[in-house]
């Protein structure tokens, strides 16, 4: 601190003009390190105007050795710019080594006659003046700058470290930011690479759950998850993939059609695995939105908004030990997807209006409604989040792909009815069955859970009747218009009869012709044909 109190000084005071001119220089300096385009260029426009401005013979800047003690020489230049040749042989390891272990600064008038003498390596290479100052950033010594004369004692005096020092701390920041951008271009591509990996496997699993041979009945599970009902080829598919994965703690997102029961198979997957022990949380992302979920997901303290009048953990938290089931993902705000992804890879989250972290241990399942590939291409879903969330994508097919599951399913949810008003369930009428497979059932698992309500209410306890199901909503035929002419027009007048409720002259305005050429046409159809 001194020695900058000093150098400011002698800045302000009446500075003899060569210390201007390395101010002017040190200004200038500071222009070239920034149009430089590599660590090198930087360096070595570092160490030739100090060689330049200090005038010695030669000037070299090390760097800490991967193995500690020693020293790497990354620049080793001479008084006319050219590149030193075997530079570690012409540099005193004494003097490096006691500079990077002291962290101070060093000069000597004449080496050869003062206490550095004692050292082998200034005698053997002869040196004169020395000139020599640490990188520092902090605490730290990141390496040096020495510059030195082998022909000229008093080359260097006192008066030149503070200068000197302003050169070192300029290296020390090209070389602590290089630093920094390594360690973060390493990070990208490990990230990047475990992207790479990740989607790999999405697409490995994709494929072999697109594999359309036999898969083993429930007798083959591992866990029997027995709230998942049904026997088909589908649904065993998928429940023989959650099997093998239920022991793990991939992240698992499950796509389907909105009430093909995702959170059914996410309550499962959690129950079959060692998580089941733990909590199961589960959120509906399209059902808050902004900084409401952000608050839901990672927490918030007291005062963090408006309302916060207590501190909470967050879900993430919450489910400390068990699962976090996410469903409707794709409606994050994409900022918030963001935060999700950093949180998930760092395994810490860090509350709203809080500047502490927190590690988290959760399994998170994931579930969405849309084709996931496509909300990636509109923007609505990150597509590192993705392969974060994907680890395992598992596919819920819908009730029309599951062929007589259906029945398994109506008679599971009477029961369920009966259990809740402690009677029993009545046994379900072929009739009855008849008119549930007839129906589409668009709305899947959820929308026969709930019809099946409907009707059990009505039936108070009796058997369940299928004229009391509500009717299906159809969607009207289209009636494709013919390629015939003389067809064609009939088509034509029918329609715009249809749409005027019968009315010739508004049928007319709709065709734009006048109203006796639609009698005319009207008349001859209802004439004879002739023999």
């Amino acid at each position: 601190m001194a020695r900058w109190t000093d150098f400011l000084a002698r800045l302000r005071g009446d500075a003899h003009d060569g210390e201007r001119q390395r101010w002017l220089a040190i200004l200038g300096l500071n222009r070239q390190l920034a149009t430089a385009d590599s660590l090198s260029a930087v360096l070595t426009v570092l160490v030739d105007e100090a060689v330049r401005l200090f005038g010695a013979e030669r000037g070299f800047l090390l760097t800490r050795a991967d193995a500690e003690p020693g020293f790497r020489v990354e620049v080793a230049r001479s008084l006319d710019r050219e590149p030193v040749a075997n530079p570690e042989r012409k540099i005193s390891a004494t003097i490096a080594q006691r500079v990077l272990d002291q962290g101070e600064g060093l000069y000597s008038e004449d080496a050869q006659t003062d206490v550095l003498t004692a050292s082998q390596s200034v005698a053997d290479l002869r040196l004169r003046s020395v000139l020599c100052m640490p990188l520092r950033v902090g605490e730290r010594v990141l390496g040096l700058l020495y510059l030195d004369h082998r022909f000229q004692a008093g080359a260097f005096g006192e008066q030149d470290l503070p200068w000197l020092m302003a050169f070192a701390d300029q290296g020390a920041i090209v070389l602590h930011l290089h630093g920094l951008l390594q360690a973060n271009r390493a990070q990208g591509e490990q990230l990047t690479e475990q992207n790479v990996g990740l989607r790999a496997t999405v697409e490995a699993q994709a494929r072999a759950l697109s594999d359309a041979a036999p898969v083993p009945g429930r007798d083959q599970l591992r866990h029997a998850m027995p709230s998942m009902v049904g026997n088909s080829q589908a649904l065993l598919r998928t429940m023989h993939v959650l099997d093998r994965i239920a022991d793990t703690d991939l992240a698992v997102l499950l796509t389907g059609e909105s009430g093909t029961g995702k959170e059914v198979a996410a309550r499962a997957l959690h129950q079959a695995s060692a998580r089941g022990r733990g909590q199961f949380v589960g959120i509906n992302a399209a059902a808050i939105q902004g900084e409401l979920l952000a608050s839901e997901l990672f927490g918030h303290t007291k005062g963090a908004f408006t309302g916060a009048d207590r501190e909470r953990p967050g879900l993430l938290r919450q489910a400390a030990g068990g699962t976090l089931f996410l469903d409707e993902v794709t409606e994050m705000d994409l900022d918030l997807q963001a935060k999700l992804l950093r949180a998930l890879e760092e395994q810490k989250v860090r509350p709203v209006g809080s500047d502490r972290e927190f590690s988290i241990d959760v399994r998170v399942i994931a579930a969405t409604n849309r084709d996931p590939r496509e909300a990636i291409q509109t923007g609505r879903l990150r597509e590192d989040l993705y392969f974060r969330l994907a680890v395992v994508t598992v596919h819920l097919p819908p009730l029309r792909e599951r062929g007589d599951d259906f029945v398994d399913l109506a008679k599971h949810f009477v029961r369920q009815f009966a259990t809740e008003q402690n009677v029993s369930p009545p046994e379900l009428s072929t009739e009855f069955l008849t008119a549930l497979r007839a129906r589409q059932w668009p709305g899947n698992v959820r929308q026969l859970r709930n019809e099946l309500q409907r009707v059990w209410a009505l039936a108070d306890g009796g058997g369940l009747r299928a004229q009391w199901l509500s009717p299906e909503v159809e969607e009207p035929a289209v009636q494709s218009a013919p390629t015939d002419l003389a067809q064609l027009e009939q088509w034509a007048i029918d329609r715009a009869l249809e749409r005027a409720g019968g009315n010739k002259a508004e049928a007319a305005r709709l065709l734009g012709i006048g109203r006796r050429t639609l009698y005319d046409k009207l008349a001859s159809r209802q004439k004879p044909a002739s023999d």
